[in-house]
């Protein structure tokens, strides 16, 4: 499998000037310079528009001229080797390239900052964008995690959208799982980092959110994914408890099942993973 790394970054100096001369919007600029050239690339398996994923505009450009400056020492042909280790890991089921563009996030993103260490990344069917706040602490080393992150959902999706299309039931637990999943596989590839969106929740608060939230939805079909992957402060549910819940899922399910794969775990229907492991039976 090839994969090919797009430094969006190294390529913004036309942005950059344009911005400062008022030559357009920033959105027009932004996305002239910043999501045209690649998108299309980026989205060519999706079975739908992905619009809600470009990455957004940085305005303040004094600080995305400070973050390209601490971008562009990154040894891309070493990312490359440290990907290709995490896809070698978990084979692919095709041999199709894979594209991984690196974009500059903007430090205005107080809560990926905080929490996420500077990057968050998306899956585009085939293809994934990785966004990145170098101004953020021990950035670096959290690109491969979140590689392997979204690496773990092109190939879940590869298993069940084409292979297997229109085998799963929209069910949320596929919603927490997928993700329990993907957080599993990179922990098993990079223990020593320990993810605050999967270990700041308290045995308490599970239970809580369990018992009152989701135990009641986990089956269902029409849930608010928004609210109760990402959090929803107004409801009690705190930030990214969907994730740590399909962590932990997927955690008690491998405790029972040691012997079993990432691969072939991926195999396995959400909802059989979700009963086996018999989560909530004990909290």
């Amino acid at each position: 499998m090839n994969i090919e790394i797009i430094p969006v970054y190294k390529y913004l100096d036309a942005y950059i000037t344009d911005v400062e001369n008022r030559v357009d919007t920033v959105e027009a600029l932004w996305s002239k310079y910043a999501i045209d050239p690649y998108w299309a690339t980026l989205c060519q398996y999706a079975p739908h528009d992905l619009s809600d994923r470009k990455p957004k505009p940085i305005t303040d450009i004094a600080t995305l001229k400070k973050q390209i400056d601490l971008l562009n020492p990154i040894d891309l042909a070493k990312l490359k080797d440290e990907f290709q280790k995490v896809a070698d890991l978990l084979p692919n089921y095709d041999d199709d390239p894979i594209c991984v563009a690196l974009y500059p996030l903007s430090d205005d993103n107080s809560t990926v900052n905080k929490f996420q260490n500077g990057i968050i990344g998306s899956s585009t069917f085939g293809h994934m964008l990785i966004n990145i706040n170098p101004l953020a602490d021990s950035f670096l080393q959290w690109i491969p995690y979140v590689f392997a992150h979204e690496y773990h959902h092109t190939v879940w999706g590869n298993y069940w959208y084409a292979i297997y299309g229109g085998q799963l039931e929209n069910q949320f637990v596929n919603s927490l799982l997928i993700d329990g999943e993907a957080d599993s596989f990179a922990l098993s590839v990079y223990p020593h980092l320990k993810p605050k969106w999967l270990f700041d929740m308290s045995y308490d608060l599970e239970q809580s959110l369990w018992k009152n939230h989701y135990s009641k939805i986990v089956l269902e079909q029409d849930v608010d994914y928004g609210k109760y992957m990402f959090g929803d402060h107004h409801s009690g549910i705190p930030w990214c408890a969907g994730y740590a819940i399909g962590y932990r899922m997927v955690q008690q399910f491998l405790i029972k099942n040691p012997q079993i794969t990432f691969k072939r775990l991926l195999e396995i229907r959400p909802i059989n993973i979700f009963r086996e492991s018999e989560y909530g039976v004990f909290l």
